[in-house]
């Protein structure tokens, strides 16, 4: 086994096996390309997340190999034994206590409840097994659903990030939301 395998076998291993309620939330694997494949051709996923640019087996391969890096916990989100979306905590940064959140799910499974569940167990385990004192979540501003669920969850709007990224030659900006650990054990 290459050194390169090994480190991935051991940063998958700090995705921890999370659960709540329906769902259980793992980590990566190669048998996913299927799942990926599907999430890139839905208009939505694809339009506001890079698992768009995963267009092929060897393409969807890729973008989970790059779900494993040391600043980044990436979960598939499994319900009824079925992958039905993701949810990220990326860009961890333990000094400074704080990560960004992503997440998405699939259209057969939006408006049950799916992407807040798994958010909100992400955000347990950030708060209480990371040790992190602050999430972000920052998305397109025409990603209505996103800011809807942030919003729901008790992220406060932060702002506009300006020009913050270029997706499909184009610059984009992004609304900000923000929630503090402790405005989160305000929530218990």
């Amino acid at each position: 086994m290459s050194v390169s395998q090994w480190l991935y076998i051991l940063l998958v291993n700090t995705t921890t096996v999370l659960t709540v309620g329906r769902l259980l939330l793992r980590p990566w694997a190669t048998h996913d390309v299927d799942f990926v494949l599907a999430a890139a051709r839905d208009s939505a996923i694809g339009r506001y997340s890079s698992v768009g640019t995963a267009t092929s087996p060897a393409a969807a391969q890729q973008w989970i190999s790059a779900r494993v890096e040391p600043d980044r916990r990436d979960w598939v989100v499994v319900m009824a034994s079925q992958p039905v979306g993701r949810v990220s905590l990326a860009r961890i940064n333990p000094t400074d206590g704080v990560a960004e959140l992503g997440y998405w799910v699939l259209p057969e499974v939006r408006r049950q409840g799916v992407a807040s569940d798994a958010v909100a167990i992400v955000e347990q385990h950030a708060f209480v097994t990371e040790r992190l004192s602050r999430l972000v979540i920052r998305h397109e501003l025409e990603n209505q659903a996103s800011c809807a669920l942030a919003t729901s969850r008790g992220y406060l709007a932060e702002g506009t990030e300006r020009s913050a990224f270029e997706r499909h030659g184009l610059r984009r900006d992004l609304h900000v939301h923000g929630l503090l650990a402790t405005d989160n054990a305000s929530r218990d």
